[in-house]
């Protein structure tokens, strides 16, 4: 089996530029949800390309919602790493509580401000992977990342999408089937 057997095509694929707003990436991802409204197909990442067109990252769920962080580009918002007996994680949320009550009552607005390229996840080049690799070379890659997905090109162009949600159905599909005989 290749690549591509299991790829998600780009089309179907929720897609932003870098230079649009969170706003703009959550209505394309509900409007891509709502036209694939199949369980087994919900997408939960926007693909985010450069002006050329290549995709370079992906906006995901904690993507969206570290917009708004005191700081989007920290992973815990900008809040000092300790206060007290507290954790670090503990204390970063404590610390910032008055923010992030703040931050989502004008949710809104910061998603009209803060842009896609600010929060994104950028891919690395192993991340990418040609639609006629065998699915084998997928597997190693999203388990060696460890990856959520890969992206898929064909001559230099981004093709699809391979999720590790479709590798491991697929995988399970097959120990069922080797179990039947």
């Amino acid at each position: 089996m290749k690549v591509k057997d299991l790829m998600i095509p780009v089309s179907e694929c929720a897609r932003v530029t870098e230079d649009r707003s969170v706003l703009d990436a959550v209505m394309m991802l509900e409007a891509s949800r709502r036209r694939l409204d199949r369980m087994d197909y919900r997408m939960r990442v926007v693909l985010v390309y450069d002006e050329r067109y290549n995709v370079i990252g992906s906006l995901r769920h904690l993507d969206i919602l570290r917009a708004f962080a005191p700081d989007p580009k920290s992973p815990d918002g900008g809040s000092p790493s300790s206060v007290g007996a507290l954790s670090p994680v503990s204390a970063a949320c404590s610390e910032s509580a008055a923010h992030w009550q703040q931050a989502l009552t004008g949710m809104s607005n910061t998603a009209r401000r803060v842009k896609v390229k600010d929060v994104m996840y950028q891919y690395s080049e192993s991340e990418f992977i040609d639609e006629d690799a065998p699915l084998e070379e997928a597997v190693c890659r999203l388990v060696t990342g460890p990856f959520l997905n890969l992206v898929v090109k064909s001559a230099g162009v981004t093709s699809g999408i391979l999720r590790l949600s479709d590798v491991f159905a697929t995988v399970c599909k097959e120990i069922k089937r080797s179990e039947m005989k």
